[in-house]
This record gives structure tokens, C-alpha cells and sequence, in this order.
């Protein structure tokens, strides 16, 4: 049922002559689009636009997997190609990597039966396809079978990448890592260490399910990533790191979203956390920041509301038209929304994307729903099936999470806090999806005394249970940020996400640390 193939060292020549999976490189190239194009079709020069697999193989696969009495199944088609620079302490190493598969999965009576091959051919992709409709068929003989009447889905959504990786050359891209690795250098005196990533990704998917749906999709994204260490002469260390992902190209990068930003951010975070007082503990109100804390509710929350974790019981299952929420909050789970890494036209089983409200001023609205889980809820598809690659079958997943603004200018949140925090990166943390509780880290925060953002504070932790925390926000500020970041959120597999939110303060948190301890000179949660 599956085909996997070991990722040797081979050299460039072996790799254009055996078309493997994994190749080493000097890394994007002009080449790199004709050489995606050409040694992972089945058809010579078959372009972006065009499907990998032809329309009548795709159509034979989809009614050989049908032939034995499956509900539903797909025909998932994958060639990506990833392109790396990477810059560990002045060292640059480059890197392409070619990937490609087929995925086919059969869905019988809300069980998931899947295989894949990393062969085109049509006669590999044929033999997956009757062995994933034998095991999904369980003995049962072969039916009437089904004939499927493929119809090309389109969208308005479109994800343009300017300029395209294949028309910067190679150089410029390497000199624009050693531009900013010497920025880092350069930011501080107690700079002991710099890191750095560039990535580039094209991913074609085609899709052919047994909805007669056909679908031909191309997404490129771009990542950075920087991390600068600094020691003081106490023999101190401290690290700060920042990023920026998006579905476009170097264009997208400007202003706060510029590779220098990031670099700049993350040499600033590492500086401050030098200049760092412990933070304080207890139980306070926390004004966390615009933009990059949403991750907070992404965890604490987004994932209890992922379908299939509802399904298996998370504190978020039979909540809707429930309370989830203080009155004021609405949580949005997008994936419409130009450039951001959680956003497409399509989701991995064909559903269009969308705009999910999930809580709407306080009331819980909706889940996260796949198609399988869905039909298990008694649901609609969101559009949330989304898959890692071609070797992972589709599971509800997050897209661009983030609480929607309020009405209250941000300085007045902060002006209206006596005593608390103010958390301006979050991460690094852990959810029991099924009670909700919560602990993350906090990379960068200061305290808030008397109305005033003071002193940066280093070692805090963030502790809770997603829907309290949800029911003690009593500030939105309206500065909605959402975050292009470059991480991904693992589940099983992996996807890129976005997340966001305005400034907002949670009455009261607990929150832990070394210093002293502090009680909250406000009364508590109201």
C-alpha cells in the first residue's frame, strides 16, 4: 500500500537523471520552477497551471477506489519543492528539496482507510487505490461500482507570489542573509550568536474526489526566521527570536513586517531579557498585546474547538449557543485572508475555504469541522480539512485564529491596569485539549505599575483553563493585529497558521515566576 524511498546523498546530476525525492543543491535557482515542473510530472514541461496527473487517470483512480462501497474518497496529488538558506554563525548552507505523492484515502462508515505512493505512474497510483478500496470494503464484495463525472472547482481567491523565487537570482538571496546576519552581529557588543532561515516553498496540490469535485492548486510560501544570543559579563545568556511567513513573496516583507524588523526584534528581545527583572507571581490582571499573543487563545482554545477532539470529548463538546466567552468577545477562524500562512482557496478534501465565526459576542457559534467529523457532529464542513502532505490523510485544523477588535484605544487598557503585566510575545507552551488548562511561556513582557508599562520582566509562565480565561476578558482593545508568523502548529502533522488578536486584558491570571509575589490590587476577577 505504501511506497517509501530513502533520501541518499546524491548529487545534483543523479538526481536530474533518477528524478528522486530529496536533493541537496545550491538552492533557488532559475532552475528550481522547470525542475519541479519536469522531474516530478508525468508529463514533461506540464506547467503550474496544468494538472500533474492527467484528468482520466485521476477520474480511473477515483472509481477504483469507489468500486467496493466506500461513502466518500479522494484522490490527493502532490509535487512541492523547498528551497533553505540557512545561517548559523557567518556559515551559509543552501538546500532544495523536491517532494512528491500521491495520497488516496476511502472514508466507510466514519472510518478512514488511506495509502499513498510516491510514484505518477498510473498503474502504481491504480494499485493504491484498490488496496485502500479492499481494506476500506472489510471482505464485502465489489459493488455496481461508481461513475465520477469530475467538474473543475474554481475560486476567487488567489495567492500571487512577486516576485516569483525563480526571478531573484541565487546570489541576491545569499547576499541578502549575509546582509542581515552582519545586522545582528552589528545590533549589540554581547552578541555571542546568530541564526538564521530563509525558506521558500511551492506546493501544487490536484484534487479528485468522489463528489465530483477537480480541483488544481498552487500556494508559495515564504518564511523567516532569526534568533540572536547575547551574554553579559556576568556570563548571562539570553536569547530572542522573531518571524514572518506569508503566502507571497519578498514583496510582502516591509515596514514591521521587513526581514530587518525581525532581525532588529530579535536582537532587541534578547537585549531586554539582559535587562530583565524576575517576574512576579499570582493570580492579576495580564494586558497581553496586539497581534503575536493570539497564539494564547490558539492553543488554550482553538484546538478544543477542532471537531475531531470535540467529537472525543474537549471542554468546548455541547457548547453551542453556550456561554463561552465574555459578552464582547467574538473568535474568527479565517481563511480567506490574503497572504496569511493559514489561508486557501480550498481546503485538502475540496470544501472552499471560509470565514468561521466560532464565538460570537460571548456565545459559542460553530466547531472547526473536516468533512468526516462534521457528518460524526451533525455538521457542516468549514472548509478546516487540511493535510501536512500527500503522506497524511485530512483532519480539522486551524487557519488564521484571532479575537476580533473592540472599541477601547489600546493606551487606555494599559492607563486603566494599576498593578499586572504586559505581554508582548507568548509561546513555547501546552493545552489538555480535553479540560482546557493551559501553561505558556512568555518570551517578552514588562511590568504594568500604576497605569505605566515599566520594567522588562524575564521567566514568566501563563497559566489557566481556556474558557475561564475566555470569560475574563474585560478590555478589547481596537488595534486588531493579526500575525504572519512562520511557525506551525502540530497536531499529529503540521500546518501553517496564523494568529491574532488586539490589545486585551484577561482580569486575572495566573501567572508564575521568581520574583516576588504580588496580589491583585484590583479585587480579583470580576
Amino acid at each position: 500500500m505504501t511506497q517509501k524511498r530513502k533520501h541518499p546523498n546524491i548529487t545534483r546530476r543523479e538526481f536530474l537523471g533518477k528524478s528522486a525525492v530529496g536533493v541537496t543543491a545550491l538552492g533557488l535557482s532559475p532552475a528550481l520552477v522547470n525542475t519541479l515542473l519536469v522531474q516530478t510530472g508525468c508529463r514533461s514541461g506540464t506547467g503550474l497551471e496544468e494538472f500533474i496527473i492527467p484528468e482520466d487517470v485521476l477520474k480511473k483512480a477515483v472509481e477504483l477506489l469507489m468500486a467496493k462501497g466506500a461513502n466518500f474518497g479522494d484522490v490527493f496529488v502532490e509535487r512541492a519543492a523547498f528551497d533553505s538558506i540557512r545561517s548559523d554563525d557567518r556559515k551559509i548552507n543552501t538546500s532544495t528539496v523536491i517532494e512528491k505523492g500521491v495520497g488516496i484515502r476511502a472514508v466507510k462508515d466514519g472510518k478512514t482507510y488511506y495509502g499513498y505512493t510516491d510514484s505518477f505512474e498510473p498503474d502504481e497510483v491504480y494499485k493504491t487505490a484498490r488496496f485502500v478500496a479492499d481494506a476500506a470494503s472489510q471482505g464485502t464484495a465489489a459493488g455496481e461500482g461508481m461513475v465520477v463525472n469530475l467538474t473543475q472547482q474554481s475560486s476567487s481567491l488567489k495567492f500571487p507570489i512577486v516576485p516569483h523565487p525563480k526571478d531573484v537570482a541565487v546570489e541576491k538571496k545569499v547576499e541578502m542573509i549575509q546582509g542581515l546576519t552582519d545586522r545582528a552581529w552589528s545590533a549589540d557588543a554581547r552578541v555571542t550568536q546568530v541564526s538564521q532561515f530563509f525558506r521558500e516553498i511551492i506546493r501544487q496540490v490536484n484534487l479528485a474526489t468522489s463528489s465530483d469535485k477537480l480541483i488544481n492548486q498552487t500556494l508559495a510560501l515564504t518564511e523567516f526566521y532569526a534568533s540572536t544570543y547575547m551574554k553579559d559579563k556576568e556570563g548571562n545568556l539570553q536569547s530572542g527570536g522573531d518571524s514572518r511567513g506569508a503566502y507571497a513573496g519578498q514583496d510582502f516583507f516591509k515596514d514591521e513586517d521587513s526581514f530587518e524588523a525581525v532581525v532588529d526584534k530579535s536582537a532587541e528581545r534578547a537585549k531586554r531579557l539582559l535587562e530583565a527583572v524576575d517576574s512576579p507571581r499570582g493570580v492579576f490582571p495580564v494586558v497581553l498585546g496586539p497581534g503575536v499573543t493570539g497564539v494564547i487563545f490558539h492553543e488554550s482554545c482553538g484546538h478544543g474547538m477542532e471537531a475531531d477532539l470535540v467529537f472525543k470529548g474537549s471542554n468546548f463538546k455541547d457548547q453551542i449557543g453556550k456561554q463561552t466567552a465574555a459578552k464582547g468577545v467574538t473568535l474568527i477562524d479565517d481563511g480567506t485572508i490574503p497572504q496569511m500562512p493559514g489561508s486557501y482557496a480550498f481546503d485538502d478534501e475540496g470544501t472552499p475555504s471560509e470565514r468561521t465565526v466560532l464565538i460570537e459576542d460571548g456565545i459559542q457559534q460553530n466547531y472547526l469541522c473536516d468533512l468526516v467529523w462534521a457528518e460524526k457532529l451533525g455538521m457542516k464542513s468549514t472548509g478546516s480539512g487540511r493535510r501536512q502532505s500527500f503522506r497524511f490523510p485530512p483532519i480539522p485544523r486551524m487557519r488564521n485564529t484571532f479575537i476580533d477588535k473592540g472599541n477601547i484605544p489600546p493606551e487606555d487598557i494599559i492607563s486603566g491596569t494599576k498593578k499586572g503585566i504586559y505581554v508582548t510575545s507568548a509561546g513555547g507552551g501546552q493545552v489538555d485539549v480535553i479540560t482546557g488548562n493551559f501553561m505558556m511561556g512568555v518570551p517578552e513582557g514588562y511590568l504594568i505599575e500604576k497605569g505605566k508599562i515599566t520594567r522588562p520582566i524575564k521567566g514568566a509562565t501563563l497559566s489557566g483553563m481556556g474558557i475561564k480565561a475566555l470569560k475574563t476578558i474585560d478590555m478589547l482593545g481596537s488595534d486588531l493585529k493579526i500575525f504572519a508568523g512562520a511557525g506551525r502548529c502540530g497536531k499529529m502533522q503540521t500546518a501553517p497558521t496564523g494568529f491574532g488578536m488586539p490589545t486585551t486584558r484577561v482580569r486575572g491570571m495566573l501567572v508564575g515566576g521568581k520574583g516576588e509575589a504580588w496580589e491583585d490590587e484590583e479585587g480579583g476577577p470580576r
